[in-house]
């Protein structure tokens, strides 16, 4: 054993020895390389930053004067713009408020209107009324205005006379020559961007490299203006160090100087009216090489780190085996199993089982047989077959290529809802699992969850009912073959009472009739609200039942009375799948609309109410009436509502006159009635009677085509909204008798 202990250190001895003397050869190879580079590459970083400092210097220059010459031609342009608005708005002229407004909206501060004289009449700010060209040398700046009348001036920067703020002030003449508009404008990018391009701002804004200093002094009096080092700004560069002899020359200089007692690396070149130089210690260049060399030998040990870590790694693997085996034996205490599938060896690993078999730690060879066997024990016989697919291991490495997880959702015997999850552990090259873990975890309150949200989103708040979103999901769904009874209903009146009583009593009136609805019907099928006032049942039940509960339903209605409404009406109309072949759902809801409003109108006409003038009565009318046009009495024109408009030789009528002559020709009316016809039909005889007493006017006339005699009957109303200047109406068609 000692002898054992003895030899191992000799041996770690003879590594650590290796690995130090490689490590002192690398060091030392690193150095020659450093010091040969840094060399070669001091005098290009010196002349490239030096090249970049003065590229900069001269770019903010031109920025600053391009900035300054556009913002003058935008100020001018504004100053412009006011005056044109002032124009449009003389009202504004001498309106504070609205001077203020105006300055807002074109982002100026000040707004100052001159007369010919010179003088300040208004503007934004009162208390500089009075002030004239001749009110301090920033105003009188612009007294060359007074003599040019097509001049615009913009100023430079320069302190206002009143407040000393550093302004920019642009004048125009208006169009008109008898007043100017100045406008007042702080201009804060200019003035930053000049604080920005000082020569010590630009300067110490400058990046350096530790060590390097850039200095920018004057041409003449070689005083330093601008230094990374802003100690040094404002002495001369005499006073830092730096020999004359490299300061007087009109060309670019380089080499080593002391400064400060330091030795310093130097290039200097003249640019305009300045000097401007790069300085890097040498010291510096040599404390770069330290930290290099010393981060290759950090490099190396932690190298040497890596390799002794491998080694214990590998020494660890099998605890860290038992520690994962651990962590997934955790895991499977959330789940209700959960097993290892692997793919290679065709096997089966139960971590985790809470059914009374308690199979935990049991290992199964035939791993596709027992994945079946354990979705057998588990799902309910509906989900079966989809269960089967989801476990087959024939199929799963192909269907779990590429991803991490695939999941499936079924139903279990004991637990509900639950989901089965397949989680890739190890893959192929291929991306195919070979390891995986199979888990099996209850999702019953998940699913109650997410019904309870379905159930709130399509139902609807006041009256309990499906909403339209479930309408038209179920309708969807619904096949014209299947037996069933569509039921369309509208609650009558819904808006006088909302009109007359307030919204409270309409909703009361909703619920009420939600209530009857839902009681009579709820039982047969499902009820929704799809509209206002609007109502459809779908019931599932024969023709001859629904008759039974039709008169049921009748009963309650007109039972039922509110604390603010004592009675209600529902107009409905009643279509059964089997009363022929419909060609789809919506037409049977079509079908069934069409008798509901055929219901509403004969309880609009019972009441007393003419609604025919209105939106919601248009619609019953429609249904009643096959030929329906809009027409307008002022522009002699009409708009097919309902109905294939006639045609004649050259097409349809271009006017309502003309389609009202061709439809006495066309419809061959009999002598005795045409001359009537065409009085009432006259276009200025519809007008003076409803200028008059804006009362329908009815048509009836007789006619015979084919042999067969017939009645026909035309109502002509006109729209609540008819005026002498809005003289419109709605032109209604119906052949209400027929004889042989």
């Amino acid at each position: 054993m000692k002898k054992s202990r003895f030899t191992d250190r000799t041996k770690w001895k003879i590594i650590i020895v290796l690995m130090v003397g490689m490590v002192v050869v690398a060091l030392f190879l690193q150095a020659g390389i450093l010091m040969y580079v840094n060399s070669k590459n001091l005098d290009k970083t010196s002349q490239m930053l030096l090249d970049q400092s003065i590229s900069i210097i001269e770019k903010n220059q031109k920025n600053e004067i391009d900035l300054i010459r556009s913002m003058k031609e935008d100020y001018v342009i504004r100053a412009r713009a006011v005056s044109y608005i002032l124009e449009s708005r003389l009202e504004a002229e001498n309106d504070t408020e609205e001077l203020q407004k105006i300055a807002s909206l074109m982002s100026i501060d000040e707004i100052y209107l001159f007369d010919a004289t010179g003088k300040i009449y208004s503007g934004t700010k009162p208390e500089y009324y009075g002030y004239s060209f001749d009110s301090g040398e920033q105003m009188e700046y612009f007294k060359p205005m007074l003599e040019n009348k097509g001049l615009t001036m913009c100023q430079d920067i320069t302190p206002n006379t009143s407040e000393g703020r550093s302004m920019m002030y642009a004048i125009t003449w208006n169009s008109t020559g008898d007043k100017m508009i100045q406008v007042g404008i702080e201009p804060v990018r200019l003035l930053a961007e000049i604080k920005q391009n000082d020569v010590s701002t630009v300067v110490s804004n400058m990046p350096m490299y530790q060590g390097m200093n850039l200095y920018v002094a004057d041409l003449d009096t070689h005083e330093i203006l601008g230094a990374t080092d802003e100690n040094t700004i404002g002495k001369k560069l005499e006073a830092i160090g730096m020999p004359r002899a490299y300061l007087g020359g009109t060309k670019m200089v380089s080499g080593i100087v002391k400064i400060h007692g330091e030795k310093y690396n130097c290039v200097f070149e003249p640019l305009g009216e300045y000097l401007v130089g790069v300085t890097f210690a040498v010291s510096a260049d040599n404390e770069s090489n330290l930290i290099a060399i010393l981060m290759v030998a950090l490099y190396l040990c932690i190298a040497c780190a890596i390799l002794l870590y491998l080694v214990s790694r590998v020494l660890k693997a099998n605890r860290e085996k038992k520690e994962q085996y651990g962590i997934l034996a955790s895991m499977a205490e959330i789940y209700y199993r959960m097993y290892l599938v692997n793919l290679e060896q065709d096997s089966v690993i139960a971590y985790s089982d809470q059914t009374e078999e308690q199979e935990t730690g049991k290992i199964y060879r035939n791993a596709d047989q027992r994945m079946h066997e354990i979705m057998a024990e588990t799902v309910i016989e509906a989900y079966q077959e989809q269960a089967d697919q989801f476990v087959d291991l024939h199929t799963v490495a192909e269907r779990m290529k590429g991803k991490k997880i695939i999941s499936g959702e079924f139903v279990g015997k004991d637990f509900g809802w639950f989901r089965a999850s397949f989680v890739t552990i190890r893959a192929d090259i291929n991306e195919k699992p070979v390891k995986a873990i199979f888990t099996i975890q209850s999702i019953e309150n998940e699913k109650k969850k997410e019904e309870m949200l379905i159930e709130t989103s399509n139902t609807d708040e006041l009256t309990g009912c499906l909403n339209r979103r479930a309408y038209e999901k179920d309708i969807r769904g619904l096949r014209p073959s299947t037996e069933f009874v569509y039921v369309s209903m509208d609650v009558n009146g819904l808006k006088i009472v909302n009109d007359s009583l307030g919204h409270a009593a309409g909703d009361e009136l909703l619920r009420g009739a939600s209530y009857c609805i839902r009681k009579s019907f709820d039982d047969y099928g499902k009820v929704y609200r799809i509209g206002g006032d609007e109502f459809v049942a779908i019931l599932f039940i024969n023709s001859q039942w629904m008759q039974e509960i039709r008169h049921e339903f009748v009963e309650t209605v007109e039972s039922w009375k509110g604390e603010r409404i004592d009675s209600m009406t529902i107009s409905y109309g009643i279509v059964s799948s089997r009363e022929k072949e419909w060609e789809s759902v919506h037409e049977i809801a079509h079908a069934a609309d069409i008798r509901m409003y055929e219901k509403k109108a004969m309880y609009y006409s019972r009441n007393g109410v003419d609604r025919r003038g209105q939106p919601a009565a248009y619609i019953a009318l429609c249904k009643l009436y096959p030929k329906v046009l809009k027409i307008n009495l002022n522009k002699d024109s009409y708009r097919i509502l309902s109905w294939e408009p006639p045609k004649t030789e050259d097409g349809a009528p271009t006017s309502l006159s003309s389609w009202l002559e061709h439809l006495s020709a066309a419809d061959r009316i009999v002598p005795e009635d045409k001359d009537e016809y065409l009085a009432k039909t006259d276009l200025d005889a519809i007008r003076r009677r409803f200028d008059e007493t804006k009362a329908a006017q009815t048509i009836t006339y007789h006619c015979e085509q084919d042999g067969k005699a017939r009645t026909v009957t035309i109502e002509i109303v006109p729209t609540d909204e008819y005026t002498p200047e809005n003289r419109t109406g709605f032109l209604y068609i119906k052949e209400h008798e027929k004889e042989t």
